[in-house]
């Protein structure tokens, strides 16, 4: 009798275990670009104009940007799986001339020229992922990630010119800084065929990172000087991408 329970237990036990594997969702590996549209304060412009003295200014001047990801995740049940995203995207400056036209009279001279590079992040973002399906190929998809965020300022000089005499050029120098950060997105996943899935997603991303910004070659105390950007880098991100699926056993 004893013989019997436990056989029928170690029967019941595989049963169940089958029966979790069947329910498991599809894990997955993939790559995925899309373009990022800055939000707030980061991805606003003024031409700021002073010649009384320097003003600091809580816009970003960050245009729409590119991205590139790596994301993955292995499915534990039916529904939800564990993984994450590893992505890189770079912003240029927007209203440059107007810049360029804010120092100048600032400065009063009689050309500027701006040059900058741009705005980068490399995020890493470990979290949970979500899968269901809505029809034989397609399936609705979300992710809540959290971790950090490494991004850089950009490098502005400004060449001045006046009187036919070129200036020392003032430069706005990069700064880094590591921060918390979060992604929240959802989208859709298409089968094309039984390992290979076509996904689209629309993700919202925040970071904050306090950056403390260095100016040299600074002789007049004019115009735009930042020496602390202390704004969110927050975005909505929207992402088109190759999947392979990892075949259920």
């Amino acid at each position: 009798m004893k013989s019997i329970k436990i056989f029928l237990s170690i029967v019941a036990l595989c049963i169940a275990t089958t029966s979790f594997a069947q329910q498991k969702g599809q894990s997955f590996i993939g790559i995925s670009g899309g373009v990022s549209l800055p939000l707030g304060n980061w991805g606003k412009s003024a031409e700021v104009i002073s010649i009384n003295g320097t003003v600091t200014d809580p816009n970003g001047y960050a245009n729409i940007g590119g991205f590139g990801a790596l994301d993955g995740a292995y499915f534990f049940s039916k529904l939800f799986g564990v993984g994450g995203l590893l992505s890189y995207g770079t912003y240029s400056l927007k209203n440059v001339d107007s810049l360029s036209q804010g120092y100048q009279q600032s400065f009063d001279v009689d050309t500027t020229r701006t040059t900058p590079t741009n705005y980068t992040q490399f995020n890493f973002l470990p979290g949970i992922y979500f899968n269901s399906a809505i029809a034989k190929k397609l399936s609705v998809t979300a992710r809540a990630l959290v971790g950090v965020s490494y991004a850089t300022t950009p490098k502005i000089t400004v060449s001045i010119e006046d009187g036919g005499v070129f200036d020392p050029s003032l430069v706005q120098e990069s700064a880094s800084k590591a921060s918390f950060a979060f992604d929240i997105g959802a989208g859709l996943s298409y089968a094309l065929k039984k390992c290979l899935a076509l996904n689209l997603n629309a993700d919202y991303f925040y970071s904050k990172p306090d950056f403390t910004i260095n100016n040299t070659a600074r002789n007049n105390n004019a115009g735009r000087e930042i020496t602390q950007y202390d704004q969110p880098l927050d975005a909505v991100n929207i992402s088109l991408g190759i999947a392979y699926l990892f075949r259920r056993k």
